[in-house]
């Protein structure tokens, strides 16, 4: 005889309505981070054209110039795909929460999938936020002495960090989920 079915019942009481609450978040964060995706490369397509010298296009861009806008918003599109990414693995894994099954070879993946999307994502943002701080400073001082300035954001590697730990942890319950149903 298996305890499991015993604990699921009781494990399936309590999280399913959390697990729903969460993956109706997850969902309305999914369709507001479209709405930015696409939000984005508008105005990585307009910024385009004013780069590209149509006239018309190029007078939208009044406060900034359009190759920081070009910029800003290439880094914003990644940004947004890096949050959509993450959004679909958490999907994944809060479906596998309301199956009950949380300790599957799958949920190590996708937390692998979401600690790599976040570091190159922070990555991606360093390069570009350095990428404008350089143009920014190209345009306001004509001697271009080159200043470069680096925002590490400590508290994103240190969720890098947790997230591979966490990864690492659902590897091995699954390992040893598969090994207590192997046993006789």
């Amino acid at each position: 005889m298996s305890i499991e079915p015993l604990y699921k019942q009781e494990n399936q009481a309590l999280a399913k309505p959390a697990s729903l609450f969460l993956r109706n978040l997850l969902l309305a964060l999914r369709v507001l981070g479209l709405v930015f995706l696409i939000g984005f490369i508008i105005v990585f397509v307009l910024a385009g054209l004013a780069l590209a010298g149509f006239a018309p296009v190029a007078k939208i861009f009044e406060v900034t110039s359009p190759f920081m806008a070009f910029i800003s918003s290439a880094s914003m599109i990644v940004g947004a795909i890096v949050f959509l990414i993450i959004i679909k693995q958490l999907l994944a894994i809060c479906n596998t929460l309301l199956n009950g099954d949380p300790f599957v070879p799958q949920n190590a993946k996708r937390l692998r999938a979401i600690w790599i999307a976040v570091a190159i994502g922070e990555v991606l943002r360093l390069l570009s936020s350095a990428l404008i701080s350089w143009q920014g400073q190209k345009v306001q001082d004509a001697s271009y002495e080159i200043e470069w300035s680096l925002d590490l954001r400590l508290y994103v590697w240190f969720m890098v960090l947790a997230l591979i730990i966490l990864s690492a942890v659902f590897k091995e319950g699954a390992r040893m989920r598969l090994e207590q149903k192997l046993t006789v």
